[in-house]
């Protein structure tokens, strides 16, 4: 009897084992949840206008048969390939990692494009971090591990589409003159391009950031268990309405998406549904979302979607709203 219930036992332990500690090749997407910024944003000084303004997120969960199955039968959750998202190098460990990153990303972006919008003298400096480099790749021969990439023929990089969009414009062996801090020294390197994965890069892969050495106003956040860089369009509307006080979209319940880059851009996000919903559970009016994941929300009932591309374009959507 008792060899009977170890081997049950056992068989129960295998089970649960396969069920939540074997990778597949997915990332789920669960239903989100809307936080009230109000709460979460201190400006110090300021006190909000009317009105509530929402970020918005979605429960991410790693790619386990037991969440997938959830998935299949539950409304509310999608399913994406992990590939996707993250080359399939990139561990859970280092994905977690990364979303904390791009929250950190997204705040600072956010305070910088909402204190300058407010008329407060700024300075910051946006820049490519070189991570990693193809070997026997033009980029191997003109970079190093830790290069911050900070222009490209003279041009600042306002946005992380700056760089890959420069090189995807010419063609392959176009020569580019690129302004490089390599630790505490400046360089000039010219570099090529090669055919790499069906477009002239360089070879390298990093992260873009953007380093604020100027911001008036110290905005605190108070955002638990929530990372990613998709909510940097609503902190920086919070931010700015609170620092003005203007009352932005006439005492409206606003929630929205959007990746912010320190230019004001606002870049496509993932998990669209997901956080539409989270917005019509907390009965907002008004969801803002990048013009790329427009179309996926488009048709949902009982909310005003509007997408936009910049931090201004959403300013000036919210006031038309109203009229």
């Amino acid at each position: 009897m008792i060899a009977r219930a170890a081997r049950i036992g056992l068989v129960i332990g295998f089970v649960a084992a396969a069920l939540f500690l074997i990778p597949i090749p997915y990332i789920i997407f669960g239903p989100g949840s809307a936080v009230d910024l109000t709460r979460a944003i201190m400006v110090p000084g300021h006190v909000s206008p009317p009105g509530t303004f929402y970020l918005t997120d979605v429960d991410l969960m790693p790619g386990r048969p037991f969440f997938y199955a959830v998935a299949k039968v539950l409304p509310g959750y999608e399913i994406i390939r992990r590939q996707e998202l993250v080359p399939p190098s990139v561990s859970d460990r280092q994905l977690n990692a990364a979303l904390v990153d791009a929250m950190t990303e997204s705040q600072t972006n956010a305070q910088i494009v909402a204190e300058r919008a407010a008329g407060l003298p700024v300075r910051s400096r946006s820049s490519f971090v070189v991570t990693r480099v193809v070997p026997r790749s033009p980029g191997a021969r003109c970079f190093h591990i830790g290069d911050q990439i900070e222009a490209v023929n003279g041009k600042q990089l306002p946005n992380a589409n700056t760089l890959p969009s420069a090189t995807a414009a010419k063609p392959r062996g176009t020569r580019f003159t690129l302004t490089v801090r390599r630790g505490s020294r400046d360089l000039t390197i010219a570099c090529t391009t090669f055919l790499f994965r069906g477009k002239p890069r360089f070879g390298i892969t990093g992260t873009f950031q953007t380093r604020a050495y100027s911001l008036p106003v110290h905005v605190t956040f108070h955002i638990v268990n929530i990372n990613g860089s998709s909510a940097g369009l609503m902190f920086a509307l919070q931010i700015y309405r609170t620092l003005t006080g203007k009352d932005i979209a006439a005492g409206a319940n606003v929630a929205g998406t959007g990746v912010l880059s320190a230019d004001g851009t606002v870049g496509p996000i993932e998990g669209a549904r997901e956080k539409v919903r989270a917005a019509t559970r907390a009965r907002a009016h008004i969801f803002l979302v990048p013009e790329t994941n427009y179309a996926d929300i488009k048709d949902t009932p009982n909310i005003q979607v509007i997408p936009v591309r910049t931090f201004q374009a959403a300013l000036d959507a919210l006031q038309k709203s109203q009229l």
